[in-house]
């Protein structure tokens, strides 16, 4: 019988060794094959070769082997300036978030159902109708279907509908009206609405956001993104931008090339520059306004929130999180990423890890 346990303990630890490296090896080639796409997109210029060995010779230096610099190349085809140490996505997705974000609480603690328990205490878009595991909810109370489609049958009224889990990217995120019954996606029915989205959705009331962040696009909800690292003495901020939906676009998304990303100091001011991946660097957004020098409303406040909610999810030590303003200045949370987030960030605030790159950059590579 010991033998047969000892077996079994090496093939199992064996199996699960070979599941790990092929789950890296699986996002590295994805993470690869998207910053190809990006480059491709954006029509990028390959790198100067002095600027290759210097990107290539800061990893070296710190235990990595830099393969490719389609990253460096992403980036400095957009923004126009080099840096060495920016954090390539196939170095941060397949080695950096694994080792500072438990995958076992990933994506469950990332549920739009669940955040409205998980950060109760903190402003959130109010919901309308939940569907949990194919169970419509209202108010925390299981209803039926009939009641839930009730409930969005409100004339003149704005709502959003998106999937609960993994909606990054914009993806089905819908903004919609309806009158008698009829929304205004493809003129679905409420019912045929829901049936698209099968189950796990949830349905919210559109966010009257700040006459601020209406100026720069009415057409979005334009967010901060903000990237915290949580570590023994606390939470640090590591990037903090804000994304401007196009005109037009209801999302505020700059990875799907249809938004701006405005990068944003340490106390909150807006720098010289705004990127979007399109027309590059701009000096004012589509509604003519000038951001350089301007303070973000109630930025403090934002910082105070961000500090808040990262505390109550340890699990995820390096986190993206969407915050809005709602229509007085407060901040509002919409939504939070852990394993997927997109680190285009470094387009308009450079090199993601800042002061702490060389101390996260070798926790990464401990085993």
């Amino acid at each position: 019988m010991s033998i047969y346990h000892s077996l079994k303990r090496f093939f199992t630890n064996r199996i699960i060794h070979l599941q790990k490296r092929f789950n890296k090896f699986n996002l590295t080639m994805n993470s690869i094959k998207h910053t190809k796409e990006l480059c491709r997109k954006v029509n990028a210029p390959k790198l100067k070769p002095h600027q290759i060995k210097a990107a290539k010779a800061y990893y070296k230096a710190r235990g990595y082997v830099l393969k490719n610099t389609y990253w460096h190349r992403y980036n400095t085809a957009i923004n126009g300036v080099f840096c060495e140490d920016y954090l390539p996505l196939d170095i941060f997705r397949p080695i950096i978030c694994p080792k500072f974000n438990q995958k076992r609480h990933w994506p469950a603690l990332l549920d739009k159902n669940i955040t409205y328990n998980l950060f109760r205490e903190f402003e959130q878009p109010k919901r309308v109708v939940q569907n949990i595991n194919g169970f419509y909810y209202i108010n925390g109370k299981i209803v039926s279907e009939s009641l839930a489609v009730q409930a969005c049958a409100i004339e003149n009224k704005s709502f959003v509908i998106k999937p609960s889990l993994e909606s990054g990217g914009g993806k089905m995120v819908e903004l919609f009206t309806v009158k008698n019954y009829i929304s205004s996606v493809n003129d679905l029915s409420i019912l045929e609405l829901f049936k698209m989205y099968k189950k796990d959705f949830i349905v919210q009331e559109k966010v009257e956001q700040s006459t601020f962040l209406k100026s720069l696009n009415s057409s979005s909800l334009n967010t901060l993104r903000i990237v915290s690292y949580l570590k023994e003495d606390g939470v640090h901020l590591l990037s903090t931008a804000l994304r401007i939906g196009k005109n037009g676009s209801t999302t505020d998304n700059f990875s799907t090339g249809s938004g701006i990303f405005w990068g944003i100091d340490e106390f909150g001011v807006f720098k010289p520059k705004g990127y979007s991946r399109k027309k590059q660097f701009i000096g004012k957004t589509e509604s003519d306004v000038m951001l350089a020098g301007q303070s973000f409303p109630n930025y403090d406040a934002v910082v105070k929130m961000v500090n808040e909610m990262h505390l109550k999810i340890p699990y995820f030590k390096i986190v993206s999180w969407d915050i809005g303003l709602n229509k007085n200045d407060k901040p509002i949370f919409i939504e939070y990423n852990t394993y997927n987030q997109g680190i285009d960030i470094q387009i308009a605030n450079g090199p993601l890890f800042g002061d702490f790159a060389d101390e996260i950059l070798a926790i990464g590579l401990n085993q």
